[in-house]
């Protein structure tokens, strides 16, 4: 995973616990974390987070991870986007 799609994950927890209403300190208890774990993963460190703290807390929140398909864009993709 690159650092753009954990920077996105970050943005949708902060943004997915805020229109609940929650503080950090909620999403917290409701996942079985520390406030702390909350927080870094809303900085977008996850130096010292492992991917089940990840996943329990976008449970939590209704969401899940999913994998999909990256590889290059194809030639047909880069002309449109230079032409558009």
């Amino acid at each position: 995973m690159d650092s753009t799609n954990l920077n996105t994950i970050s943005q949708q927890v902060r943004a997915l616990r805020k229109r609940k209403g929650w503080s950090q300190q909620t999403l917290a208890e409701l996942s079985g974390l520390d406030r702390t774990t909350i927080g870094a993963l809303e900085r977008n460190d996850y130096s010292d987070l492992g991917i089940r703290k990840v996943q329990r807390v976008l449970e939590v929140l209704g969401k899940c991870l999913t994998l999909s398909d990256k590889g290059l864009p194809t030639l047909d993709q880069l002309q449109k986007s230079k032409n558009g």
